[in-house]
């Protein structure tokens, strides 16, 4: 393995201070990576020539390019696209993660070399304070997959590629280190070196040769080179700025400091990198004692230093946030309070944060244009997408103030309930309540506790919890199914008009799941129901198939629970089967609808739009759709207009089988539409012009077999997701006339024409407010006129004045007159009126709840004599349902006693 190093003019050498094993060319006590060694390039860059990031992402791409690599371009930071168990992509070998590097496909070149955009959040906290923590880098990488049969590269070639790339940007070789390690995630390991320069490591170069068993380490057939090199590092130590962030966005921090006037004091910031350099920061007490170390180098108070530092560092987290963002977004993430979503509100939010500590007069989306603007020099897709960036931008930071102030009035209850259980201080999972599911972030927390004179206690690291908890997508929990079967001929693509066949029985499981060698019967999949009819045995018995399933390759099918019996001797008979053809044709032109209709959201509401689920039915269909705010009324005619244009247009639909990453590299990630689509090779359905999708469903010849579509609804389905449902064919036309109908009914009802009707109810609606208007303020009247009346009734029990009543108005009346008798007339201490539909109201002043009355009990005591239930405020209860009145005056009894005991 280390042949190559030796070839180069590297020795093994022992650190002396951490014991690591190391290669370098000259003799050295220390391996070349902090803290052994401290940054020797702050101030002091290590090559002749300068290079931003973008300077050197070109030179990283065209050395690789020039030794035999094949440059790809970068993959979404999202990357369920592909792969359902991690939203974001974390570094270059998630791109190739689990289709490539488990040897079902063919890298999309071999060898390959990339930029990847990469985003962790696992050191949130971290960016900004310590000089090189970001959510967002840049990972170059240049990728061999070798097999038995076709080995490109390994260890000698990929030591020398890195050798020979550092030092044809210029650092030189005398000072880079090659650290002996070992890497093991995700089920694998191998052997690896950590790449070091003057004191920071620059690249890891691992080996992926073994599989982790319990049994040990178990050889991999697919040998797979996975090599990380930290761009914005490599720029960090050739240019020798005082922090990363300087080296990867510059631009972005003049304009923000311009806009902020805060000054950047490059000897502090400086001396903070190097020694946060020599530190392993993993939470706040290790961010404490760096600021510490700083004050104590640069002989500065820490508290003076803490103020100092602070807009220094916002600086850098709104630079560093605004680019994690811009990738984020472009990439399709909808910002929400679930999954990936989660993540970029989080960034976003924490964004407004810091812009707020800067108190800038900008809003978020004219920060974000700045970042926009750099970034688009170098990712036309950004550039692309930049107007539905900065409207995500502006509905989100109107979202952020809105979800501030309704959590004012939570915050205070929260603490008001916190001290009467003799608590001082929120716990942490309350405040993770606060974030998760109501938006509010820990800072106002804090702001409203110092108010109310509590201790928000917020954990430093806050964020960073918060993030991991929600980085990865959950397992769904499921009992797998173990069957020996062959793989069920899914004889249905052959002929996707078929709808009858013989097949051969394997078997049955649980008694009542029949086993074919072929079907046609689609199993349940991609948001398509499977279809049902019936088996016929050579005996002409009939078996009702209910459901079909696909476990793995093998497909169920159940049968009707009256059938069971039917199934003895069944196995090794060649039967006749036949589905139901009529529920069939409705499910296939729904699932080609759903297509069509996608592609028309996407036209109208712009290219952000994914799928998020979908559900073919025979009546109506549904699909959700990724989307940051409510469809309009007009929006919803648009798409329908556009995906009825299409079925017009008769545009044959062509099916087609790919290998996989032939697929990819022809049409992109757009593919998984519906979904991620398993297997080697899979099954492409492409309507030209209009729609492309990896797709299991059936679908039409044509897109005019579907008939017509019609948009029936759209619905919020959670933060970031709209609902669409729809009608087609015959269901569509049957929608039509139903709301044909209702219109036709409903001018019957006015007696005028279907083009008068929207003008005359909006009369009729008028006047009724009028009426309404005119009806509340007679009440209010009659009201005052039975007050002056009542008073004549209050009772003196016991001290208080009681007045209790049955009058004959309604539960709002009831409400009205018991208030304005307590609240404004002042004449009595406690009301309780009640009507003859058994509504009642009970209020009282603050001297009867001071003599020990709750309303609330009011109520349940007389609803124990009267029937019915009731509740509500110590001051103000109401209630319903109180019909026994033939008992009333007992119930009065009861409380004017409880009043006498007082």
């Amino acid at each position: 393995m280390t042949y190559e190093l030796e070839q180069l003019g590297y020795k093994k050498q022992v650190c002396q201070k951490c014991g690591n094993t190391f290669w370098s060319i000259r003799e050295r006590a220390t391996c070349g990576d902090a803290p052994c060694d401290e940054y020797e390039f702050i101030g002091n860059p290590v090559t002749d020539k300068q290079y931003d990031l973008m300077g050197i992402q070109k030179q990283f791409k065209g050395f690789f390019a020039d030794h035999g690599h094949t440059p790809i371009d970068r993959y979404p930071t999202l990357a369920k696209r592909w792969r359902n168990d991690v939203f974001l992509v974390g570094a270059s070998i998630y791109d190739f993660q689990p289709w490539v590097t488990s040897g079902m496909v063919q890298p999309p070149a071999n060898p390959l070399t990339i930029a990847q955009p990469s985003i962790r959040l696992n050191d949130v906290d971290n960016v900004g304070r310590t000089g090189r923590h970001m959510t967002c880098f840049t990972m170059g990488a240049h990728h061999a997959f070798n097999t038995e049969d076709n080995p490109v590269y390994w260890k000698n070639e990929t030591l020398r590629y890195c050798h020979e790339f550092l030092v044809s940007i210029g650092i030189n070789p005398e000072e880079i280190t090659y650290i002996e390690s070992w890497w093991k995630g995700g089920g694998n390991e191998g052997p690896s070196f950590e790449i070091c320069a003057h004191g920071v490591e620059l690249a890891t170069l691992v080996f992926i040769q073994y599989a982790t068993t319990k049994n040990g380490l178990k050889e991999i057939p697919l040998k797979i080179v996975d090599t990380g090199y930290g761009l914005e590092r490599i720029a960090w130590v050739s240019q020798g700025t005082p922090t990363a962030y300087d080296a990867t966005f510059e631009p972005v921090i003049n304009k923000l400091t311009d806009l902020s006037g805060v000054e950047l004091d490059r000897e502090i910031l400086s001396e903070n990198a190097r020694i946060a350099g020599m530190m392993d920061i993993e939470d706040i007490s290790d961010l404490k004692l760096l600021r510490q170390k700083v004050a104590d180098k640069l002989n500065l108070d820490p508290v003076k230093l803490k103020d100092a530092t602070a807009p220094m560092e916002a600086i850098y987290i709104v630079a560093d946030h605004t680019r994690c963002l811009s990738f984020m977004l472009a990439d399709g993430i909808i910002p929400s309070n679930v999954k990936e979503g989660y993540l970029a509100r989080l960034v976003l939010r924490r964004t407004i944060k810091y812009m707020n500590e800067l108190k800038l007069n900008e809003t978020l989306s004219d920060i974000m244009k700045i970042q926009l603007d750099f970034l688009s020099k170098t990712y036309p897709e950004i550039k692309d997408n930049k107007d539905y960036i900065l409207n995500i931008a502006n509905i989100e930071e109107e979202r952020y103030h809105t979800t501030l102030n309704k959590g004012t009035n939570l915050i205070k209850r929260s603490i008001k309930k916190l001290k009467n259980e003799g608590k001082d201080s929120f716990p942490t999972d309350m405040l993770i309540n606060f974030y998760d599911s109501q938006g509010i972030p820990p800072e106002t927390v804090e702001k409203i506790s110092e108010e109310n004179n509590f201790n928000a206690n917020i954990p430093d690291d806050f964020y960073t919890q918060i993030a991991a908890a929600h980085e990865e997508e959950p397992e769904d929990e499921y009992e797998k199914i173990e069957l020996s079967y062959p793989k069920t001929k899914l004889a249905f693509y052959d002929d996707l008009s078929q709808r009858s066949f013989e097949a051969k029985v394997l078997g049955v499981e649980d008694s009542n799941k029949i086993i074919l060698d072929q079907t046609i019967f689609y199993p349940e999949g991609g948001g398509q129901p499977s279809d049902k009819g019936y088996l016929k045995t050579k005996d002409g018995i009939i078996i009702n198939i209910e459901y079909a399933e696909k476990v793995d390759d093998v497909v169920l099918h159940h049968v009707k629970e009256d059938d069971i019996s039917k199934l003895d001797d069944i196995v090794d008979e060649v039967i006749y089967g036949e589905i139901d053809a009529a529920a069939r044709d409705l499910l296939t032109r729904n699932h080609t609808a759903t297509h069509l209709v996608i592609s028309a959201a996407r036209e109208v509401l712009g290219n952000h739009i994914w799928q998020a689920g979908a559900q073919k039915g025979i009546d109506k269909s549904r699909i959700d759709l990724s989307h940051y705010k409510r469809i309009s009324y007009d929006e919803l005619k648009e798409i329908e207009r556009v995906a009825n244009e299409n079925v017009q247009a008769n545009i044959p639909v062509s099916i087609k089988w790919y290998d996989r990453t032939e697929a990819e590299r022809k049409y992109g990630f757009r593919l998984y539409q519906g979904g991620i689509v398993p297997g080697k090779n899979i099954r492409v359905v492409k309507i030209p012009g209009i729609d492309v999708e990896a797709c299991a469903g059936t679908h039409c010849n044509r897109t005019g077999d579907v008939g017509v579509i019609k948009l029936l609804r759209t619905e919020r389905v959670q933060d970031g997701v709209e609902r669409l449902e729809y009608a087609v064919a015959d269901s569509g036309i049957t929608k039509i006339q139903e709301n044909d109908k209702i219109i036709k009914d409903s001018s019957e009802v006015f007696g005028v024409d279907a083009e008068q009707l929207p003008k005359t109810c909006s009369r009729f609606f008028n006047e009724w407010k009028e009426q309404q208007k005119e009806i509340k303020a007679l009440k209010k009247q009659l009201a005052e006129v039975q007050i002056s009346t009542l008073t004549d009734n209050i009772e003196d029990v016991a001290g208080f004045n009681v007045l209790t009543q049955l009058l004959d108005v309604d539960a709002g009346g009831l409400r009205e007159i018991a208030l304005n008798i307590i609240e404004n007339q002042k004449d009595a201490d406690i009301v309780i009126l009640l009507n003859g539909d058994g509504n009642i109201v009970a209020a009282c002043n603050q001297r009867m709840i001071d003599a020990g009355m709750k309303m609330g009990d009011v109520l349940r005591d007389m609803g124990e004599i009267l029937g019915g239930r009731g509740g509500g405020k110590p001051n103000l209860a109401q209630g319903a349902k109180m019909t026994n009145l033939d008992k009333l005056d007992e119930a009065f009894t009861l409380i004017k006693n409880q009043i006498g005991e007082l």
